[in-house]
């Protein structure tokens, strides 16, 4: 659907940032990165769009260490492919996870054992609310599954810059049976970061459709992260339900439960369930955001009823749901 703003504001350094954000103190705003994880349900936005296009690159090697500070405008894949080539490793698991390096830390991206906040120092924020820019270090930041102190304080901070500690020597993480195989299937080395990555790559353009083919934001739904006590019971009445240890409790298998119910390839309207990846949302063109909110509920609803587990949306939401 079109989507429409009040104006848009384009920042190219932190200097610009400096400048121009007082200008704008009280206007309603949104924060733009590369859209990649934005659901618009309602097209119509009175406010400034606010568009990070930073670009710093800056690093400092330190023995086998390497201190990175890019800025939110890179693509993050982008990145992590410049970082392998130049032999700092680190990030390999999170190749092709699309968007700008601005949206990493707001959710704190992770993909097959590895989370951003694993390599993160720090990150440099406009903070709307002291009218300066800061800087959090990791800890400040209270990296969570799919969560950081961003989540907690919407619309408060920019992200314009993120710290990263990567290393010249490489640690691949293997952990997941599917790198394995996706190692083995071209016959490479579970020691090498850039073997790593190309399976990783080749996993999400299997598992993934591609945004440019099939609209959508990836996974649309968390994995819910459950008490001992919920996860017991939902297993026993569900044995074969994939789940995993987690701070705080148990990870239990959106996807796996949204599969078990039925409704790969269900749709409403232009919306519906990939066929091939439960947790992935996909938009046929020309959908109207109400067949939408209807495909989200019928889920949500479908999967309580069943497993007595509410399920998260994971992507940012413009609009009532």
């Amino acid at each position: 659907m079109p989507f429409s703003a009040g104006r848009i504001l384009k920042l190219s350094s932190v200097e610009n940032v400096s400048v121009s954000m007082p200008e704008i103190a009280g206007e309603e705003r949104l924060i733009l990165g590369g859209g990649s994880n934005l659901v618009i349900l309602n097209p119509i936005f009175e406010g400034v769009v606010i568009r990070p296009e930073i670009k710093t690159w800056l690093s400092k090697i330190q023995g086998t260490q390497v201190l990175l500070e890019i800025g939110a405008g890179h693509l993050w894949h982008e990145v992590v492919i410049s970082t392998l080539k130049k032999g700092w490793y680190g990030l390999e698991n999170l190749a092709l996870i699309p968007g700008w390096v601005g949206a990493a830390p707001f959710q704190n991206i992770g993909a097959y054992g590895v989370e951003f906040k694993d390599f993160c120092e720090s990150v440099v924020l406009y903070d709307f609310d002291e009218s300066a820019v800061v800087e959090l270090n990791s800890d400040q930041m209270k990296f969570g599954y799919r969560h950081s102190i961003l989540k907690d304080n919407p619309g408060r901070f920019m992200v314009l810059s993120v710290r990263l500690l990567l290393s010249t020597i490489p640690k691949p993480i293997v952990d997941y049976g599917a790198v394995q195989e996706g190692i083995a299937a071209f016959n490479g080395s579970k020691d090498r970061p850039e073997d790593v990555a190309k399976a990783v790559m080749a996993i999400r353009r299997t598992k993934l459709p591609d945004p440019e083919v099939f609209p959508n934001v990836g996974s649309f739904f968390k994995n819910p992260v459950v008490g001992q006590e919920v996860a017991d019971r939902v297993s026993k009445s569900h044995p074969q339900i994939p789940s995993y240890l987690e701070t705080g409790g148990v990870k239990l298998a959106a996807g796996w439960m949204i599969d078990q119910l039925g409704l790969k390839g269900f749709s409403v309207g232009q919306f519906g369930v990939h066929k091939d990846q439960a947790l992935v949302l996909t938009h046929a063109g020309n959908g109207d955001a109400d067949d939408l909110r209807t495909l989200i509920r019928t889920i949500r609803v479908a999967v309580k009823d069943e497993f007595g587990v509410s399920l998260q949306i994971e992507p940012t939401l413009l609009g009532r749901l």
